[in-house]
């Protein structure tokens, strides 16, 4: 099992450095209203017995198919293990009551500064699926755009699936990984995901860090377990899904788009030269 504590911050320091920003910075807003806190390892919200972490495979993608039915004929085999190293870090904000664009141009304009390592995102947005893929056989299949403080994108994605002599505990899952890409081209993918999906009793969620975003649009936002997502917006029509995801993008787009972005193919370009040390933005 991994380790969750190894990957968090100090809150003492994280919250010492966004005061000090805030008494540099012409802004009524006291620095306890931020509320980052800390880190953890990334995990995709799924519904599932155990965790699925937001791993970053070496070669892309890894899968495990092993499932239960390989023990029912006496065969033994080994899960797929999850690698620590390659696990995108996650941070972990306190619940944002109403999120304010200017807060977050806030936090990501000095992200370095409040002793966040560049190899965690600032913001992350996880949208899943869940239906039946056949003969009354769940699926899960979430997506994650991981957003870097320089807006530098990756998406991750893992399908979840219960096999043929399946009871859910240990079904068949899929991970794979984009390259670094920058913002508008995460965008237009994450714009058309799960489009085509042809699975029975559809249903959609949008799950984001940090939680504030999307809850000024949707009235359906509830809280969630799946830590360090904080509320979870759900969706029985995927236009209504769609409509909602493109809000959410626009107020993305205003965080990190207010200045110069010409540079940005050169940022994702320096940074492949450059030898990451954590799994977040690993290229190899």
């Amino acid at each position: 099992m991994i380790n969750d504590e190894l990957s968090s911050l100090n809150p003492t320091i994280v919250l010492w450095n966004i005061k000090s920003i805030f008494n540099k910075q012409p802004t009524s807003v006291t620095y306890e209203n931020f509320g980052l806190i800390g880190t953890k390892l990334g995990r995709y919200p799924i519904d599932a017995w155990k965790p699925y972490y937001l791993e970053v495979p070496k070669n892309g993608n890894k899968k495990d198919t092993v499932g239960r039915g390989h023990q029912a004929f006496g065969i033994s085999l080994e899960n797929t293990p999850w690698n620590l190293k390659r696990t995108i870090v996650l941070p972990e904000y306190t619940r944002f009551q109403n999120f304010d664009i200017e807060q977050m141009k806030l936090i990501v304009k000095h992200w370095t500064d409040i002793c966040i390592p560049e190899d965690v995102p600032c913001i992350a947005i996880a949208v899943k699926c869940r239906g039946y893929y056949c003969d009354d056989r769940a699926a899960q299949s979430i997506a994650v755009l991981t957003i870097w403080n320089d807006a530098v994108c990756r998406i991750t994605s893992l399908d979840w699936a219960e096999g043929p002599l399946e009871d859910c505990i240990t079904p068949e899952w899929y991970i794979e990984t984009t390259s670094l890409m920058n913002l508008d081209e995460a965008v237009e993918r994450m714009q058309k995901i799960y489009e085509n999906i042809s699975w029975e009793n559809k249903a959609f969620s949008i799950f984001t860090i940090p939680s504030g975003i999307g809850c000024d649009i949707n009235e359906k936002t509830s809280s969630t377990t799946h830590a360090p997502w904080g509320s979870e917006l759900k969706y029985e029509c995927y236009a209504e899904l769609k409509n909602d995801l493109n809000i959410m993008f626009s107020q993305i787009r205003s965080i990190f788009f207010t200045n110069s972005v010409s540079n940005i193919g050169d940022r994702i370009t320096n940074f492949r030269t450059n030898d990451a040390k954590k799994g977040g933005r690993n290229n190899e």
